[in-house]
């Protein structure tokens, strides 16, 4: 391609030669034979450009490597700096003397270090590397597309863009807590059951001592009592009692609602983050941790277990369902359009030439009779035209009557004779005349720049969506005539890299669009199946969105019921949203909500201030009815739901009784 200093410099030497066709030419032959020479050395520097492109684009090689703390790694930690290398490499004999290389940087993330950019010279066998860092501060994933490289001459005449696609998803898991955040910093209660009484029969490995009983030969040294053996005169072992785990369940919702937001500060990872807490601090402590993911359709259920591999493997759903891309909705084709046409553009350049993606002129002419109005002038035509075949002698005598009555008389018979046969013709071919002229302004305004444009942008992503799916040709047709099949492939498009649009929360009655009552029975299901499975008194911790369900909930309420009839603890926490206050900041001033930061009379004050109020009302009957089935309702962003979890988990563990 080029530029424009190219365009100039051809421009500038073609001038020079035609000049040396005119008189020019024999007063000053010095300046045809310089543009001769600038034309000469302009098609040999293409040339050489073109054939050094064509020779050394397929042996250029892209590899990436993600270190963290030094090493390279397979997924990443959450809220802690990765460090991203490329590096590129030219296999080929040619040598590239300017190039600009540009690493795409997973959609929605910021660079915190270094620069994705880099402009070098590509040498044969000389790897170039561009190395920068990233940081995401919740749990999700970096979907890295490939490299884009511009080449260049020296003289800036040249260039070419390409995009080397080497696709690669690290998942980056939520943050590891230390071992100082996993320990209790107080003690609000006292888990020692009176004197007298045990909590487990059988001796073991626990803290609480059980028994005392007589020496036996290979008893630890370590566990016999001294001071019992001093005074019977002889050794005295201790029993502990057993230490029985206590089994925490895990519900993550990862329905549609808790998706929506920006890339790292959505809802549910703000909850796999909670979660991930959760589940090392019980871990810690030798307790078993499950996990369950559900949706609006289904779930997936986890075992719990204690082990160090189990851990990392929770980590890894978390990070998963962290990852998942919102569903945008029914949106307009011409919204998914705006969207993926630059993604396309960026990443697929190739597939933008006019050999591969032609655009035929055909293609925006707008037929009339493919409307449905246009058999309103088609049926005129036919019906003069029967009445011609059948009554033409009556034709003719209507014609020259309105033509006697409406054709314009000036008094001179050389206007007067051109007047009347123009006159007769405008009528006798009236009907054909106004379907002629309505046919060919309807069909041009498909020429009009608004929607020439729109058809041709559709045109092209067809056609890419095609080479893609490797479909055949017919499905270019589908796309440019069915609007729902565009959206639904646009839509794909999109969530396979990783690009979100703001999605609509509310329909045109002014519903919210992402309720997922269904989710209330899907988790109700898992919370009975787990009731099912359980052994001991058990911990259900809900991380859900649960506070727009309203009467839907109902399910939910039944297995917290059946949970709690059978001595389950379950603890439920809600995301909170970042620009609601809490309630309790709009009791302490007296009012029914309360009001955040607002400058003047802004236009969407009250419109804010009424959705406040309801999310806060709802949440508030939601706490209400779970306390009066006996489950606790905290809030993510506000409490502190990791320290009321390990606190609810001792609890526990005191509260066993003898069975």
């Amino acid at each position: 391609m080029l530029t424009s200093r190219g365009w100039w410099t051809i421009a500038v030497g073609v001038v020079m030669c035609l000049l040396g066709l005119t008189s020019l030419g024999d007063i000053a032959p010095a300046i045809p034979i310089l543009g001769l020479t600038i034309v000469a050395w302009f098609l040999f520097e293409l040339t050489l450009f073109a054939a050094r492109f064509r020779r050394t684009l397929p042996n250029i090689e892209v590899s990436r490597e993600v270190l963290q703390a030094g090493r390279s790694v397979a997924t990443a930690w959450a809220k802690s700096a990765c460090t991203i290398r490329v590096t590129v490499t030219n296999q080929g004999p040619w040598n590239w003397p300017l190039v600009f290389l540009r690493d795409r940087v997973p959609e929605g993330r910021k660079v915190r270090g270094g620069d994705p950019k880099l402009a070098c010279e590509l040498r044969p066998g000389e790897p170039v590397v561009i190395e920068y860092e990233l940081r995401s501060n919740s749990a999700g994933l970096f979907r890295f597309e490939g490299v884009e490289i511009r080449v260049s001459d020296l003289g800036g005449l040249f260039y070419r863009r390409v995009f080397l696609r080497a696709p690669l998803d690290i998942l980056i898991l939520p943050p590891l807590t230390d071992d100082e955040g996993k320990q209790r910093a107080d003690k609000r209660f006292n888990s020692l059951p009176p004197p007298g009484l045990h909590r487990l029969r059988r001796p073991g490995g626990g803290s609480e001592l059980l028994d005392l009983r007589d020496y036996r030969p290979g008893d630890p040294p370590k566990m016999i009592a001294w001071k019992a053996s001093a005074r019977k005169d002889k050794l005295i072992t201790k029993e502990y009692e057993s230490d029985v785990p206590v089994r925490t369940m895990l519900f993550l919702d990862q329905s549609e609602s808790v998706r929506i937001g920006p890339a790292g500060e959505t809802p549910i990872g703000m909850l796999a983050e909670t979660a991930s807490g959760i589940a090392q601090a019980a871990a810690a402590t030798r307790d078993l941790v499950g996990l369950t993911r559900f949706d609006e359709e289904k779930s997936d259920v986890l075992t719990p277990a204690r082990t160090k591999v189990h851990t990392i493997r929770l980590l890894g759903k978390l990070a998963e369902a962290a990852a998942k891309m919102p569903n945008p909705g029914p949106r307009e084709v011409e919204e998914l359009q705006d969207a993926a046409y630059p993604l396309a553009q960026e990443m697929y350049p190739e597939l933008f030439d006019s050999e591969t993606n032609s655009r035929p002129w055909g293609m925006y002419w707008l037929p009339l009779m493919d409307t449905r109005w246009g058999w309103i002038f088609a049926a005129p035509v036919f019906i003069w035209m029967a009445l011609i075949y059948f009554q033409f002698f009556w034709v003719v005598n209507f014609t020259f009557n309105v033509v006697r009555i409406v054709r314009p008389r000036t008094g001179n018979i050389w206007l007067d004779v051109p007047l009347f046969f123009l006159t007769v013709w405008m009528v006798f071919f009236l009907p054909f005349t106004v379907f002629l002229l309505v046919w060919f302004f309807h069909g041009i305004r498909g020429f009009f720049p608004g929607r020439a444009r729109r058809l041709r942008r559709r045109k092209q992503l067809a056609a890419i969506f095609v080479a893609l799916d490797r479909d055949s040709p017919g499905r270019i047709e589908r796309y440019l005539k069915d609007d729902d099949a565009l959206a639904e492939r646009i839509g794909r498009f999109l969530a396979d890299h990783h690009v979100r649009i703001p999605p609509k929360l509310y329909d045109r009655e002014g519903r919210y669009r992402y309720r997922c009552e269904s989710k209330a029975i899907v988790l109700a299901n898992a919370i009975v199946s787990s009731v099912a499975r359980a052994r001991d008194n058990e911990l259900y911790v809900i991380l859900a969105d649960l506070a727009d369900l309203g009467d839907s909930i109902a399910p939910l309420m039944k297995a917290v019921r059946a949970a709690r009839s059978r001595h389950h603890h379950v603890m439920v926490i809600v995301p909170w949203p970042v620009d609601v206050p809490p309630p309790e900041a709009a009791k302490a001033n007296g009012r029914p909500v309360a009001e955040p930061a607002w400058r003047g009379n802004q236009p969407g004050r009250f419109i804010h201030l009424a959705l406040t109020r309801g999310y806060q009302q709802r949440f508030e009957k939601l706490r209400n009815e779970l306390a009066r089935i006996g489950a606790v309702c905290v809030r993510a962003q506000v409490d502190d739901p990791i320290r009321l979890v390990l606190d609810r988990i001792d609890r526990i563990r005191g509260m066993r009784a003898r069975r």
